[in-house]
């Protein structure tokens, strides 16, 4: 009989189970569950840390390009400083600040230069610049050359130039030849803010792209009120020249960001052409990778940023791959230990099953599944080390807890070496930690044998503390004995420094660095919650009077200074527990805990407007600030911050209309003109888009002929629903919410058309009179927009008369006369109106160049009883005749103040005994019917 022999060491291959199929099946599905997840998890966490090194990137080259504007208004504040400065006083300045910034292509200082100013600037220069003179740019194709400029009004000439080596072909360069730099000059005159150029081909270096930060240079002590101020005392401009390539990659480079960071980062700007790419630096792996990387993760990572320079747009783009944020090596782990185990345990099921597999394949199975656990186990071993973030490895058996293990991220975020923490114990360095409220939760979960997370401060060696997330879990070994503990340490500084600057962003105003509103209203309910109901807390809303004035006189930066001021000021004058905050423009609001009675709160409300009420020097005028308020108390007044705020600014709004500065508690019955005030309000800013105000015309009666030889234009407001509202009613509002300049616009443009249509009809060349706010003759651009309304309209300047209060010109007498002047240049007639309410100095008047003196009605209404008021109109009349002026008496009734009025020689009238003002139409109908009228009684009668 024979036998088959079988060879040793090899068995014959059996087909497995259905029990081991099936549990191989389930491993792998319980494999693939956990691969997806870990995948997702490494995804989410490398998007994490890239869009941190996006964020640090971003901020860094957004920081670089405000250290540019730095320079240009350091370059700009000597010219502000000393005026006009010398070459050897502008080399020595900007010498610093080329080394500082290496960057910088060039500081430049453009001079404006005129036409008829070239011969001698160039012969100036030539002096030490032989052969110098303005050139302009000229494109021949592709090449760029410099030749001498053609002659135009003004040229924006390179004068002052540093470094001077490698930038001699800019000097002389008329900036206006390119049209894209004189429109960038233009931008800065008219925003009076630095301006940015659009990326151009540098003429030092023509294969750079750079450009150019402008601020212009104005003429010391000159008015900056607005775009032709500005563009009146612009004597050039201060530019710096910026290599952008230079300026990204030196700012990364010094700060470590180019080095070996696996990142793509672009950045484009707007060229000539449209957008245009300004720099890159591509480290960005791009190696082909296996199919099966995408599976386990692998993604590539982009961020834009757009950010604006000086009026210039810009965008960086960061791109990077996951793969160089955080490896994939634990879902590769993961699969294949999932994958091992699930055979492992199929092959086991598959030994149970079948008993008689040899012995010597379970061996070198178990033999094979121990090499791979090894694999696995230097593997993670390889991933601790190359992780970002801090693994410390401590002893759970050991007294003291001491330190095994910290992986080099640890070093790195510590400033200490593993050397020097191997076994110290964990619990002796946290004593020295400065935050011992998380070290005690990290030894609670020590001592408890849990896991643990905390916030917290460390301390770093050589560095300021750090803020981390620090994590805590146990290590069990097979028995479920906890041998060690595993720490993890995240560094989020940088977002704690965010999260801080956002809190004080989002809680403070920015200019005074009070709480803003949101801050105002968690102090409010503070308050009312510890009150409890019973104490008071008292609101108080405080508004500036007739700051838009100081804001349309001197500027927004003045206002600005003016709003700090009055925020220290307000600041110093309450208490140290109460709450100042500006809700926004001239507006503060004051929450006063802890004051019993009414008394107690208005007082604290008049320190304040009493400290407000100290002279202030402000662009070498003294202003004396006032400010008016209103009190509101919890609970009589509201129940929460927002009814409290409200029921205050209504009181306050009561304070202004009794004359200002002054305190007013609310009452309930406030809320009824709060309300009739604001519907007005809206009414009339919408009153001129919608034709609503009329003009009417009063005549002004010759005494001596009875003829009408001018008008007074007197609007009218004419409401679809109010009906006709009263000027008294409207006109202050107008006043303060600034509407009063383009009602008064449009008074002066209507009344003049209407006069030059009633010369066409043939009704003579009657003079018009027309009325001027204080906002409109403070307005420095008046006499020419009193010029382009007669220029419109064909009236002639002696056909228009302009009325002006005596307090309105006595604000600032000499600018007065300077604006009174040149309308008398112009042609332009000058009355007084209400002459003898104000408080004018004789002395001022004789200088005045005024034609009229109006006689104000509460003079001429009591001729007839008061021997007082009948000698103030005979003086004024007198007055007026030595100072050779004519005379015109307001608000003329009856008989008796005619008679007494002709009797004193008064030149001209106006009231109801000759005409009341009517609309243009009737005025026309009367002029028809003769320009000569006679006089009539209250009823209507004729009095001769």
């Amino acid at each position: 009989m024979l036998t088959r022999k079988v060879r040793p060491g090899r068995a014959r291959a059996r087909p497995p189970t259905p029990a081991a199929v099936l549990t191989l099946l389930a491993g792998l599905g319980l494999t693939a569950v956990l691969v997806v997840g870990m995948v997702n998890a490494e995804r989410e966490r490398a998007r994490s840390e890239f869009l941190q090194r996006a964020e640090i990137r971003n901020a860094t080259v957004t920081r670089s390009f405000g250290d540019a504007l730095d320079v240009l208004r350091a370059a700009n504040a000597l010219f502000a400083s000393v005026g006009v400065a010398s070459r050897d006083e502008f080399s020595a300045f900007t010498r610093p600040l080329l080394a500082s910034h290496p960057y910088l292509q060039a500081v430049v200082f453009h001079r404006m230069v005129a036409n008829h100013e070239r011969a001698a600037f160039e012969a100036e220069n030539q002096r030490f610049r032989p052969g110098f003179e303005i050139r302009e740019r000229r494109v021949n194709g592709n090449k760029v050359t410099l030749v001498r400029a053609a002659p135009r009004p003004r040229y924006l000439v390179v004068d002052y130039i540093e470094p001077v080596a490698g930038n001699e072909v800019t000097l002389g360069y008329d900036a206006f030849s390119f049209a894209q730099q004189g429109s960038t000059f233009m931008r800065a005159i008219d925003t009076g803010q630095p301006a940015s150029s659009l990326m151009l081909p540098l003429l030092q270096r023509g294969d750079h792209l750079g450009f150019l930060l402008m601020m212009p240079v104005y003429r010391r002590g000159a008015p900056l009120t607005n775009a032709a101020a500005r563009s009146a005392a612009a004597l050039g401009d201060t530019a710096v020249v910026i290599d952008v390539a230079t300026l990204v990659g030196t700012t990364l480079a010094n700060s470590n960001m180019l080095v070996r960071n696996g990142l793509r980062i672009e950045l484009t700007g707007r060229g000539l052409d449209g957008p245009q790419r300004a720099y890159l630096h591509d480290a960005l792996d791009r190696t082909n990778r296996p199919a099966w990387h995408a599976w386990l993760g692998e993604a590539v990572f982009t961020n834009r940023h757009t950010f604006e320079v000086a009026g210039m747009p810009w965008e960086l783009r960061v791109t990077g791959r996951s793969s160089e944020m955080a490896g994939s090596a634990g879902a590769l782990i993961a699969l294949v230990l999932g994958c091992l185990v699930s055979i492992a345990t199929s092959a086991y099921v598959q030994s149970r099953v079948k008993r008689t597999r040899r012995i010597e394949a379970l061996v070198e199975t178990r033999t094979a599944d121990l090499h791979d656990a090894l694999d696995a186990l230097r593997l993670y071993r390889r991933a601790i080390d190359a992780s970002a973030n801090a693994i410390i490895l401590v002893s759970a058996t050991r007294p003291g807890y001491p330190i095994e293990y910290v992986n080099p991220a640890f070093e790195r975020m510590r400033g200490v070496t593993a050397s020097e923490v191997a076994g110290r114990g964990l619990l002796d360095m946290g004593n020295r930690e400065p935050d011992q409220a998380g070290v005690a939760e990290l030894r609670a979960a020590i001592r408890e044998r849990r896991e643990g997370h905390v916030s917290m401060r460390l301390l770093r060696r050589g560095r300021e503390d750090m803020y981390a997330e620090v994590y805590i879990a146990p290590v069990n070994n097979e028995d479920g004995v906890t041998t060690h503990f595993v720490m993890a340490q995240y560094d989020v500084t940088m977002a704690k420094r965010y999260e801080a600057e956002l809190e004080a962003r989002a809680r403070f105003d920015t200019l005074t660095g009070l709480a803003n509103r949101a801050l105002l209203h968690d102090r409010i309910d503070n308050a009312i919650n510890l009150a409890a109901g019973r104490a008071t807390v008292w609101v108080a809303a405080l508004d500036l009077d007739h700051f838009k004035f100081v804001n349309d006189t001197l500027g927004h930066d003045a206002g600005d200074e003016l709003l700090k001021a009055a925020a220290q000021r307000i600041s110093a004058a309450v208490g140290r527990t109460d709450t100042v905050a500006r809700t926004g423009g001239d507006e503060f609001v004051l929450v006063l805990p802890g004051r019993d009675n009414e008394s107690d709160a208005a007082a604290t409300v008049n320190a304040v407007l009493h400290a407000l009420a100290h002279p202030l020097e402000l662009h070498g005028q003294d202003l004396v600030l006032t400010g008016s308020a209103g009190l509101a108390a919890f609970p009589a007044d509201g129940t929460d911050a927002a009814t409290l705020i409200q029921h205050a600014e209504v009181a306050m709004y009561r304070s202004k209309e009794l004359g200002r500065n002054m305190v007013q508690f609310y009452m309930p019955t406030m809320n009824a003109r709060a309300r009739e005030r604001l519907a007005l309000e809206g009414a009339l800013r919408s009153a001129l888009v919608h034709d609503e105000f009329e003009l009417y015309y009063q005549p002004q009666v010759d005494l001596v002929t009875g003829a009408v030889v001018g008008l007074e234009a007197l609007i009218r407001w004419r409401h679809p629903s109010m009906g006709m509202v009263r000027p008294d009613r409207f006109i202050n509002l107008a006043e303060e919410t600034g509407l009063i300049v383009p009602i008064g616009a449009w008074v002066l443009r209507t009344a003049c058309r209407q006069s030059r249509a009633w010369q066409h009809a043939g009704l003579g060349h009657l003079r018009i009179a027309v009325n001027l706010s204080a906002r409109q003759f403070a307005d420095p651009n008046l006499v020419r927009e009193i010029a382009r309304v007669l220029d419109e309209t064909g009236l002639s300047a002696a056909c228009l008369e302009v009325e002006i209060t005596e307090s309105l010109v006595m604000g600032d007498v000499e600018s007065a006369i300077r604006t009174m002047r040149e309308l008398k240049q112009m042609g332009v007639q000058l009355s007084i109106d209400d002459f003898g309410t104000g408080y004018s100095s004789l002395s001022y008047l004789r200088r005045f160049p005024v034609d009229v003196l109006k006689i104000d009605r509460s003079f001429v209404r009591d001729i007839p009883f008061s021997e007082d008021d009948a000698a103030m109109v005979a003086a004024i009349i007198e007055l007026a005749r030595g100072l050779r002026m004519r005379v015109i008496a307001e608000g003329v009734e009856t008989e008796a103040q005619l008679d007494y009025l002709r009797r004193r020689g008064c030149d001209e009238v106006q009231g109801h005994v000759y005409a009341q003002a009517a609309s243009g139409a009737e005025v026309e109908r009367l002029l028809r019917t003769g320009r000569h009228m006679i006089p009539h009684d209250a009823n209507g009668m004729s009095v001769r």
